[in-house]
């Protein structure tokens, strides 16, 4: 009941079942829906008349009926107020605001709130759009993107949310409610920010929609400020949603973001001419144990982290003569492992024709461990999973970051 259509869609799409039939009988249109809402009141009128005159006591009957309905509107009510509060931290958006991006007071229950960061001096400017030179980091790193963290603060910024929505076709005239999914936007970090330090805002076109949590900005700095440093442009996509009642909006922005822990790569790429292989299903590295020597200088203190290694064609001599090729996996230039006969047969097409053209293969690994030992996961593609399309556009470089010196 207190789903949109577009949301009852992306959960059905993530369990598997077809989002397709949400639409079936005219649901989520605003003419037919409209036309249904006014039938059923009828039908409801219609049914008080029915049993008021019915008996002596319809009468009692159909204002019981009447209180009912009452209530549960009124329940509904407040639960969608309360959906405001916990959605977009309890911003109402002031209608008198000269522009998105300048300083503001926001007022929840007549308290001033302080805990959530607003645009403003000495910030940089937020209505000025990304320069076209900087490079995208998408920090998925391909992965299946699910927008999983909340923004907060996103009824200061009505103004761009409505601008986003309107430009994605999501609130369209006639309709005050919408939603898109997939927006590109942009995570930009605001170390001089007065409210907090850590501050990153997530924007769209350069106009601030609203900012990660105090929570989720301390978490997320690191790799974020890492990424911004090295003069990249730290992208992800995010889920708008808007309710437009003219002189107030409620707003809802998610933005999809993995682990803090992997979304930057520990390392740098190797010299050369490299291609980063399409993110895939993960993959068991074998005898990693062999080679802690070089992997334990990378396991971060906190246990996980992710790498970018390469992959090599190698091959071993049977005693019988026969030679079998397998995938061999290095992190610097060193060996750290291999990928059993199963999975390499998988890979070995992909490095075959990397090699042919002259490229080093490359892939993200997760590392897990401790002092102690340590365990690599790879994920890339599988050679049925490149497309044509991918293989004639090479190479694929993975982006470039400051180096983090390992431990």
């Amino acid at each position: 009941m207190h789903l949109t259509v577009g949301q009852a869609a992306n959960v059905l799409a993530h369990v598997g079942a077809d989002p397709a039939k949400l639409t079936t009988g005219g649901r989520g249109v605003p003419e037919i829906e409209k036309a249904g809402g006014i039938a059923q009141r009828t039908l409801f009128g219609l049914l008080l008349l029915v049993v008021t005159f019915s008996s002596p006591a319809g009468t009692l009957l159909a204002a019981g009926i009447v209180g009912l309905a009452f209530l549960m509107r009124k329940r509904r009510s407040r639960r969608q107020a309360w959906e405001d509060i916990n959605w977009s931290a309890g911003f109402l958006e002031n209608p008198n605001t000269p522009a998105d991006g300048e300083q503001m007071e926001v007022l929840v229950s007549g308290a001033p709130v302080t805990d959530v960061p607003v645009a403003a001096d000495p910030t940089p400017r937020v209505d000025q759009a990304v320069p076209a030179t900087k490079n995208l980091y998408h920090v998925s790193l391909g992965r299946s993107e699910w927008p999983n963290v909340e923004v907060v603060g996103e009824h200061a910024y009505g103004k761009a949310i409505r601008a986003a929505l309107r430009a994605n076709g999501a609130l369209a005239a006639g309709r005050n409610e919408g939603e898109t999914e997939g927006l590109l936007v942009e995570l930009v970090a605001e170390p001089d920010n007065p409210l907090d330090p850590n501050a990153i805002s997530v924007r769209w076109k350069g106009r601030v929609l609203g900012y990660l949590s105090r929570e989720d900005a301390k978490r997320y700095t690191r790799p974020l400020t890492r990424i911004i440093a090295s003069g990249n442009v730290a992208a992800a996509t995010a889920r708008v949603w808007a309710y437009d009642e003219g002189d107030r909006l409620r707003a809802r922005v998610t933005v999809a973001l993995p682990e803090p822990a992997l979304i930057a790569p520990l390392n740098a790429a190797p010299a050369g001419v490299t291609t980063l292989i399409t993110w895939g299903s993960a993959i068991q590295v074998l005898k990693e144990e062999n080679h802690f020597d070089v992997l334990g200088k990378y396991v971060p203190a906190d246990g996980m982290g992710i790498l970018l290694v390469s992959l090599h064609k190698e091959t071993y001599t049977l005693k019988n003569g026969t030679q079998r090729p397998f995938v061999e996996i290095r992190l610097d230039g060193q060996r750290v492992g291999e990928l059993s006969n199963v999975t390499s047969a998988h890979l070995l097409p992909v490095l075959e024709h990397t090699e042919a053209v002259g490229e080093i293969a490359l892939a993200y690994s997760k590392i897990t461990g401790s002092t102690l030992a340590a365990q690599l996961v790879l994920h890339a593609a599988k050679a049925t999973e490149i497309s044509d399309d991918w293989l004639a556009n090479g190479p694929h470089p993975a982006s470039i970051l400051l180096l983090r010196e390992p431990r």
